[in-house]
C-alpha cells in the first residue's frame, strides 16, 4: 500500500507539473493578447483625440492669408468652447509673403491677433524650405497632416494653396503647399488629464490594473508620462507590447495626405512611443511567479497527501506493537495472577484435607497464604491504578505528609522479602527534609514499585541504597533509589517509562513483571509536579531519581 501510494503521488506530481506549465504558457498568451489590444485601443482614442484637434484648425483653399488669421482665431475662440479645451494652448502660423519672406506668428488663448515670434529650431528646416519656394508653383511640402512635434509640442498642418503648372499641362491648378500651421499642445494637459484618463478607459485604475503604462520619449527614450513611475525601475524601461504613437497612415476623417516626400527633408517621426507591460516587471516574470505559486501550492498538498500516508502507516504500526505489548501483558499478568493463585490454592487444599495439622507446619502455611494474597493484592491495585491513569478518572488527594515516613513504611513492609532474597538495604535520609503535599496511598505506591523494580535487579549486586535529601535551593525533594545490578543502557532509559515496555534485561532473564511499575511511577510523579530520570550507578547498576516539589514556606 505505501509503495502504491508513493507511485500515485510521484504520478500526480508530474501531472501536475505539466498541467501546471500548459496553463501558465496560456494566461501569459491570453494576457499579452489582452495587453496588445489595450494599446492598441489606446493608441487610436489618442490618434482621434489629436485628429479632431487638427480637422477643427484646418484650412482649405478658401480664405487668403489675410482672412486666414481671422479664421483661425475665430476656430481658437470656438475651441475653448469644447470639452478637451485645455488641449490646445495656442496656434503657430508659417506663410510665406509675396516677396518671398516667410514670417512665423504666434496666438495664444485669449489673443485677439496673431503676432510676430523668432523661428524656434525645430521650425527652422521648414521656413527655409518654404522661403526656397517663394515665387515658385513648386511640388508639395513633405509634411503629412497631424505629423507631431516634440518641440514644440504640436501638431503639424500644411496650409495649401493653388498654383498653375507649365509644360504640357499648362493651365491646370495644381495644389502646393504655400504656409505651415503648427497647433500647440498643452504638455500640462496631456500628462495630468488626457493620457490618465486614456490609460484608466483602456488598461483599468491605476489601483487595480496589472499593467503599468508609460509614454517615452523616442529619442532618449525619456519618460514623457507614466502610470506608475515606479514601475519603471531605472533604466529598464522594456514593455511587453511597445507602440509607436502617434499612428501612421490614413485614418476615418483624418486630414488628406499632402504626397510623397522629397529628399533634402526628413519627415517628421512620430515622436513618442507606448510601453505597457505587467506591474511586477514581464510577462515571463509574473508568469513564472504564479506558476511557483502554483507548483508550491500543489507539491504542498501532495506532501500533505505523502506525509498522511506516512502517518497512517506509523499509526498502524504503533497500533501493531500497542497491540503485541498488550497481548504480553495480558499473559504476563496472567502469569502473575497464576503463581500466587496456585500457591493459596494449594496452601488452601492441604488445610482443608487435614494433611497439615502441626501448628508450625499451619503457621507456615498461613504466612504462605498472606505473603501470595499481599502480592495478588498488589498486582490488582496495580493495574486498577493504570486503567484508572488511561480513563483520566484517577484523582490525588492533597495533604501535607512527611517523605520520610512514606519511605519507612515501605521499607518496613519490603524488608523481611529483601531479607529473605539476600539483598542488604542502606538507608540515608537527611533530617531536614521539607514537607511535600500530595496523596500518600499514590506516592507510597510510587516507592514501592521503585523499590520492587530495584528488587529485580538486584541479585547480581545484593545491594539496593535508598537517600533522601533536599535540593540546595530548598524548593524540592530527591529521592534515589540505587542498585548494583545490570544496569539500564542509556539508549533505554526513556523507554523503561513506557507503558508494557520491558526492556532486553527482564526479557534475558526472564524477571518477572507486567511492565507498568515504573510507568505509573512517572505518572504519579508528574501529577505531583515532579520529574523522575534514570542514571548510571556509581558501582554499576541504575539509579532512579525522583524530584519532587516542595510547597513554598514548607518547614525543613
Amino acid at each position: 500500500m505505501l509503495a502504491l501510494l508513493t507511485l500515485l503521488v510521484g504520478v500526480l506530481g508530474s501531472l501536475q507539473y505539466r498541467w501546471t506549465r500548459e496553463i501558465g504558457r496560456a494566461a501569459a498568451e491570453r494576457r499579452q493578447a489582452e495587453l496588445q489590444r489595450a494599446a492598441h485601443r489606446f493608441a487610436s482614442a489618442l490618434e482621434r483625440e489629436l485628429g479632431r484637434a487638427g480637422i477643427a484648425f484646418f484650412a482649405d483653399l478658401g480664405p487668403p492669408p489675410a482672412d486666414r488669421r481671422a479664421f483661425l482665431i475665430e476656430r481658437l475662440e470656438a475651441w475653448q468652447e469644447r470639452e478637451n479645451a485645455g488641449l490646445v494652448s495656442g496656434l503657430m502660423l508659417a506663410s510665406r509673403l509675396d516677396r518671398g519672406k516667410v514670417t512665423l506668428e504666434e496666438a495664444r488663448r485669449g489673443d485677439e491677433a496673431f503676432h510676430e515670434i523668432a523661428w524656434p529650431e525645430a521650425l527652422r528646416a521648414i521656413g527655409e524650405r518654404l522661403a526656397d519656394q517663394a515665387g515658385e508653383a513648386g511640388p508639395g511640402f513633405p509634411i503629412r497632416p497631424g505629423a507631431v512635434l516634440e518641440k514644440p509640442l504640436g501638431l503639424v498642418l500644411p496650409l495649401f494653396g493653388a498654383s498653375e503648372t507649365h509644360g504640357s499641362r499648362a493651365g491646370r491648378l495644381r495644389l502646393s503647399v504655400d504656409g505651415l500651421l503648427v497647433v500647440r499642445l498643452d504638455e500640462d494637459y496631456l500628462r495630468e488629464r488626457l493620457l490618465p484618463r486614456l490609460a484608466e478607459v483602456h488598461f483599468g485604475p491605476s489601483g487595480t490594473t496589472p499593467f503599468a503604462v508609460a509614454i517615452l520619449r523616442r529619442a532618449d527614450r525619456s519618460v514623457f508620462y507614466a502610470s506608475e513611475p515606479e514601475a519603471l525601475w531605472g533604466d529598464e524601461r522594456d514593455g511587453d507590447v511597445e507602440l509607436a504613437l502617434p499612428g501612421r497612415g490614413r485614418r476615418p476623417g483624418s486630414i488628406p495626405d499632402a504626397g510623397p516626400p522629397e529628399d533634402g527633408l526628413p519627415e517628421p517621426e512620430r515622436p513618442w512611443l507606448l510601453v505597457a507591460r505587467h506591474r511586477g516587471g514581464s510577462f515571463e516574470a509574473a508568469v513564472a511567479s504564479v506558476e511557483r505559486r502554483n507548483l508550491a501550492t500543489g507539491f504542498g498538498v501532495l506532501a500533505l497527501v505523502a506525509a498522511t500516508a506516512l502517518v497512517l502507516v506509523a499509526s498502524a504500526q504503533r497500533a501493531k506493537r500497542l497491540a503485541r505489548q498488550q497481548l504480553e501483558f495480558v499473559t504476563g499478568v496472567t502469569h502473575e495472577l497464576n503463581t500466587p493463585l496456585a500457591a493459596i490454592r494449594s496452601a488452601g487444599q492441604n488445610l482443608a484435607a487435614g494433611i497439615v495439622t502441626e501448628p508450625a507446619q499451619v503457621r507456615r502455611y498461613g504466612d504462605l497464604i498472606e505473603k501470595e494474597g499481599g502480592r495478588l493484592t498488589a498486582l490488582v491495585a496495580q493495574v486498577l491504578d493504570f486503567a484508572g491513569i488511561e480513563s483520566g478518572s484517577r484523582a490525588y488527594a492533597r495533604e501535607p505528609l512527611s517523605l520520610t515516613a512514606l519511605v519507612d513504611d515501605v521499607l518496613r513492609d519490603h524488608r523481611l522479602v529483601l531479607e529473605q532474597s539476600g539483598i542488604a538495604l542502606e538507608r540515608e535520609i537527611a533530617a531536614d527534609l521539607p514537607e511535600l503535599c500530595g496523596d500518600a496511598a499514590a506516592l507510597r505506591r510510587m516507592i514501592a514499585n521503585l523499590l520492587t523494580n530495584a528488587a529485580k535487579f538486584a541479585a547480581a549486586g545484593k545491594w539496593i541504597g535508598v537517600r533522601a535529601s533536599a535540593r540546595p535551593d530548598g524548593r524540592a525533594v530527591v529521592l534515589r533509589v540505587e542498585d548494583r545490578g545490570p544496569g539500564i543502557p542509556r539508549e533505554e532509559r526513556e523507554r523503561v517509562f513506557e507503558p508494557f515496555y520491558r526492556g532486553p534485561v527482564a526479557e534475558r532473564n526472564d524477571a518477572p513483571g507486567s511492565g507498568l511499575g515504573l510507568s505509573l511511577v512517572r505518572h504519579v510523579v508528574r501529577a505531583h509536579g515532579g520529574s523522575v530520570r534514570v542514571e548510571a550507578g556509581e558501582g554499576g547498576g541504575a539509579t532512579l531519581v525522583v524530584e519532587l516539589p516542595a510547597p513554598a514556606g514548607a518547614p525543613s
